[in-house]
């Protein structure tokens, strides 16, 4: 198939094109490099902005969108472009999928459920006060979410709706943006002290960037599905980190801050796990990696 994946420099992205290319597709990278490094030379790369997407003329079998503005900790990214840039490249793309007649697999997140029990694909949704800008992602792909299916209702657009829990790869950012375990893995390495916000005991579950690129391309015999893509696997932040400090015989020191004076009142989600009993029965989904071996290998690929 003739494939184009957005955002295919970033993590899950350059992962998925590794996985559609062994697969034989022919696959195209569009980024404009904002935050990814395009790392695939048998892949065709087209550095544009998503949202002209319509000025490119070919058509596509399958379009991958991972293309996304996310939450930043340094202040570099305003909250208002986040949700505007999200949208605006939602709107795009939905179009470019309806002209070529394309299967659109948009990439959504786990955050959007906040502070839910089960994590279940069909459960209600409760978000925050939008007095809180931290909102924004999770909004902006609830947004998107719901545009997108409004057109396979109301247009016939063929779209499947893919929920990412957290996941990690010697590919990762070393910055917040890639989330606290390359994060905290940097900062060991370099003996530099590790911040948590809270007790830590809050629990996320990481998996392997390969096995949710994997569980991506298995999507695209999937009908109008929301599928959750990660692991059931829950480890506290304090585990990792503490973990992370042993593995790399690290002489960092884990600084505890509280929580309001990083979130304000955001209520910061107090546990994560993937519930992929869908995944399973739809793509016989499957996670390879456990947590501590996600770390174990970006350890010993940054070691070098």
């Amino acid at each position: 198939m003739n494939i184009l994946v957005t955002g295919g420099a970033g993590l899950i992205g350059s992962h998925l094109c590794d996985t559609l290319l062994r697969d034989k597709h022919y696959v195209t990278v569009m980024d404009n490099l904002s935050f990814g490094k395009h790392i695939n030379p048998r892949t065709t790369f087209i550095d544009k902005d998503i949202r002209d997407i319509n000025s490119h003329r070919i058509s596509y079998d399958i379009i991958y969108h991972l293309a996304s503005l996310k939450k930043v900790w340094n202040g570099s990214i305003r909250s208002s472009d986040i949700m505007d840039v999200n949208y605006d490249m939602t709107r795009a793309i939905v179009k470019k999928a309806l002209i070529n007649k394309s299967k659109l697999i948009f990439a959504s997140t786990s955050d959007i459920y906040g502070n839910s029990k089960t994590f279940l694909e069909d459960e209600d949704i409760t978000m925050g006060a939008p007095t809180n800008i931290r909102y924004s992602y999770a909004l902006s792909k609830w947004h998107s979410e719901q545009y997108i299916l409004n057109y396979v209702t109301e247009k016939k657009l063929q779209a499947t709706i893919i929920r990412v829990f957290g996941c990690a790869s010697p590919q990762s950012s070393k910055s917040w943006s890639g989330g606290h375990v390359p994060l905290f893995i940097d900062l060991a390495l370099k003996n530099q002290d590790i911040n948590i916000h809270g007790d830590g005991l809050q629990t996320r579950s990481i998996s392997h960037a390969k096995d949710i690129a994997e569980g991506f391309s298995n999507c695209i015999e999937v009908g109008n599905e929301i599928i959750n893509l990660g692991t059931d696997q829950e480890t506290t932040v304090k585990e990792i980190a503490e973990y992370i400090i042993d593995k790399t015989n690290s002489s960092s020191k884990i600084i505890y801050k509280p929580k309001e004076e990083v979130f304000g009142d955001y209520k910061e989600i107090q546990r994560r796990f993937a519930n992929t009993d869908k995944a399973k029965q739809l793509i016989d989904y499957k996670v390879n990696y456990t947590t501590e071996q996600v770390i174990d290998e970006i350890i010993e690929k940054w070691q070098k």
